[in-house]
C-alpha cells in the first residue's frame, strides 16, 4: 500500500549528528542525504523545538553521535534541486508517521552524493546551543 505524499509547500527537517558536520568546510556531509528512504520530520506536524527533542531521544549516542542541529528545507525547493541536475531526479516525501514522531515521513528516491550536497547547501539550519 502506498503512503501519502506531502505537499510541495511544506517544510521537512533533518537531524544533524556531528559525525555529518564538516566544521572546516561549514556544511554538511554528503552522508546527511545521499541513499534512499531518508528519514525527516514534517515541520506542519510538529514544530522544530519538539522535533529536536525527539531528535535528541531518539539519535543521541554519545560519544559515537550527537545531535547538534537540525536542517530544514521546504520540499518544492528540493525537488527543483533534484530536477535542476544533469539528469534530473524526482524526489517526493512520503508520510511515515511512527509512534515516538508522528510528524516523521520519508523521502523513497535514491539520492547521489552530489545532489545531497547541493540539497545540503540549501538547509535552513537550526543549531543547538552548545
Amino acid at each position: 500500500m502506498s503512503r501519502p505524499e506531502c505537499p510541495p509547500c511544506e517544510n521537512i527537517a533533518r537531524a544533524i549528528s556531528d559525525s555529518q558536520w564538516d566544521p572546516e568546510q561549514n556544511r554538511c556531509s554528503s552522508s546527511l542525504f545521499k541513499g534512499e528512504n531518508i528519514s525527516v520530520s514534517r515541520l506542519t506536524v510538529l514544530p522544530i523545538t519538539d522535533l529536536l527533542k525527539i531528535f535528541h531521544n531518539e539519535l543521541d549516542r554519545p560519544p559515537a553521535a550527537k545531535v547538534i542541529a537540525a536542517g530544514e528545507i521546504n520540499i518544492g525547493t528540493m525537488q527543483e534541486i533534484g530536477k535542476s541536475q544533469d539528469q534530473p531526479k524526482v524526489l517526493t516525501v512520503e508520510e511515515d508517521p511512527l509512534p515516538s514522531n508522528p510528524a516523521h515521513a520519508e523521502i523513497p528516491q535514491k539520492i547521489t552524493r552530489g545532489l545531497a550536497l547541493k540539497i545540503g547547501n540549501a538547509l535552513i539550519l537550526h543549531n543547538e546551543p552548545l
